[in-house]
């Protein structure tokens, strides 16, 4: 017959104190240690324990000592262990603190872009600085290790726990949505971004890089469509909850047949999904309807005569200090960037008469001799002017955490200005343009043709904008409920619009608190549509600026000196870099 196995735990075996100077033994851990030799003993009884001393210890002088001589002894060696507990726990503390601070110094190196080399400068910095300061601290700040290889292994840590926080939060979102650009890198390596924007049930919006997918070869709307599910499929983000996807418009995004757009419909049929173009791409591309070539023209001439001859070029920012002028220079235009072309001109007309000055100086009168025609300067004002307003709407239209429905409410509000423009030019009112209402005689044909180039320019913003158009129904549920005609929108929504519209303590409530907060506050069981209807309107994109924004990050970090950076430490660096606040790295530790 088997006998029962008997459990030492239940015996309720506990320490004699007077073991601790007969037998030199204390307890650690829940453990019985020998003082001598630091051995342990399974379990808490008398015989095992005076086993081990007898066995281990006979010959020993402790087993002759008297009992006032043990306990002497014991005292003494009860200190030795505890001051090798507190060192060997000072050690992992220092160690613990030194691979924090790696950790944090890595982290600003990737937010600040820098190379990763410069670790080790920091460190240099760090021991110099620790010389000064706290010599005596010195060995802890030694043990912080800040190599290249050790810097690019800290922020691959912290890129893979962003990833692991942003899975997590993806799983609770209601509805995301996408925004999407490509652009190339120093060494023609196409990089395609994903940014998503969710919103889970407590309207907690999360705004992050979702990731940065690599095209080796052609950047098809099939490669991009491929490199876009593989993207989300590492995430784990449902197709089903995406509600928008916002692009640059380029004919490999939009095309309706063989650019992404028109894969993702035929592998997605029945999508809700709403395509939208880059409002901002698009404000920038109606200045085509302005025709400012030939003042354009010459603006970049004056400049380029000035800014590419060298002496030309001393000599005209000499002559600017030596006349005290608020500005030290002419600006250069970029094409590609959407605020130059108003600065240009707006710099140039602030410093026309200077310009004017200093070539007289040199006696080059024909370099400047536009400056001096009254029906060019009219012009150059009418555009100077024009382009002031383009650049205030495209500048309130930047920025991280946008919601569509404000973005489109400033489109609307300058569509209502260029009207307003064009009434007020064809009364000879020049309120709204300062510089052209410094020009002493601007004739009537000339009002006639900006009033023209005003109301062209009105037609181009209603044609590029009519995506935005189109949800135009839906985005006023959102932003204005107690306005819309219930009878003009979904039907699901129209028995909860009724109610809402119909109850004065939600209206009052709705007048003095934020969007976001007064649909959070309403209740779940009443208004359940109304509350979906609003987490898709607050996910949306409606600009890729945001992408664009990170192709500036990139080509700071992957540039002619750093062009050997992996793709994947590159995407490493970018996720670091655009984090919006300063976050807890004992995660990733």
């Amino acid at each position: 017959m088997a006998t029962k196995k008997r459990k030492v735990d239940s015996e309720c075996r506990a320490f004699n104190d007077e073991w601790t100077w007969k037998y030199f033994f204390t307890v650690v851990k829940d453990k019985p240690v020998c003082l001598i030799c630091n051995e342990a003993v399974a379990v808490f009884k008398e015989y095992n324990i005076s086993r081990h001393f007898t066995s281990k210890h006979k010959n020993s002088n402790y087993e002759a000592m008297s009992e006032y001589e043990r306990k002497q002894n014991v005292e003494s060696l009860c200190k030795k262990l505890s001051g090798r507990q507190n060192f060997l726990k000072k050690v992992n503390t220092i160690q613990e603190a030194a691979t924090h601070a790696s950790y944090i110094v890595a982290y600003n190196i990737a937010k600040n872009n820098k190379a990763l080399s410069d670790g080790e400068f920091v460190k240099q910095c760090m021991l110099q600085v620790c010389d000064v300061l706290c010599p005596d601290k010195k060995n802890n700040f030694q043990t912080v290790s800040l190599s290249q290889k050790t810097v690019t292994s800290r922020i691959e840590a912290i890129d893979k726990n962003l990833t692991s926080q942003l899975e997590s939060k993806i799983g609770q979102f209601k509805f995301c949505s996408i925004a999407m650009d490509e652009s190339t890198d120093i060494n023609d390596t196409a990089q395609l971004v994903l940014f998503i924007r969710g919103v889970d049930e407590n309207f907690e919006i999360t705004e992050e890089l979702a990731c940065m997918r690599s095209l080796k070869g052609t950047t098809k709307g099939c490669d991009i469509f491929r490199e876009f599910q593989e993207g989300l499929l590492t995430l784990k983000v449902p197709i089903t909850n995406i509600c928008n996807i916002t692009t640059d418009g380029a004919p490999n995004m939009t095309g309706k047949k063989f650019g992404f757009l028109g894969i993702f419909n035929q592998n997605y049929p029945g999508n809700n999904v709403v395509f939208l173009h880059c409002v901002i791409h698009q404000d920038a591309l109606c200045k085509s309807a302005l025709n400012m070539k030939p003042v354009l023209d010459a603006v970049l001439k004056l400049v380029n005569t000035i800014q590419s001859r060298r002496l030309t070029h001393r000599q005209f920012r000499h002559f600017l200090q030596s006349v005290q002028s608020e500005y030290s220079d002419v600006l250069y235009y970029t094409k590609v960037r959407w605020l130059t072309a108003g600065c240009v001109f707006e710099r140039v007309w602030q410093l026309k008469d200077d310009i004017v000055s200093f070539f007289h100086e040199k006696q080059c009168s024909a370099e400047c001799e536009m400056l001096e025609d009254t029906e060019w300067l009219s012009d150059f004002a009418f555009f100077t002017d024009l382009l002031c307003h383009m650049n205030n709407l495209n500048v309130k239209m930047q920025g991280k955490n946008q919601f569509i429905d404000d973005i489109w409410a400033h489109l609307k509000a300058f569509k209502l200005k260029l009207n307003l423009f064009a009434g007020q030019l064809a009364k000879n009112d020049l309120s709204h343009f300062s510089r052209l209402n410094s020009i002493p005689s601007v004739n009537e044909e000339k009002l006639k043709n900006y009033e023209d180039g005003l109301k062209k320019l009105h037609f181009e913003f209603e044609r590029r904008f009519r995506d935005f158009s189109a949800t135009q129904t839906e985005l006023d549920i959102f932003t204005m409920p107690f306005n819309v005609n219930c009878e003009a929108v979904m039907s699901d929504l129209q028995l909860e619009l009724i109610e809402l519209q119909s109850n004065n303590h939600l209206k009052h409530s709705f007048l003095n608190m934020p969007k976001l907060e007064f649909y959070k506050s309403l209740s779940k069981v009443s208004f359940p549509n109304l509350i979906s209807h609003a987490q898709k309107i607050s996910a949306m994109f409606a600009s890729s600026y945001i992408c664009e924004q990170v192709f500036s990050t990139m080509n700071l970090r992957k540039n002619y000196f750093r062009s050997r950076l992996t793709d994947e430490h590159l995407a490493s660096f970018l996720s670091s870099s655009l984090l919006n606040q300063y976050i807890s790295l004992r995660t990733s530790i």
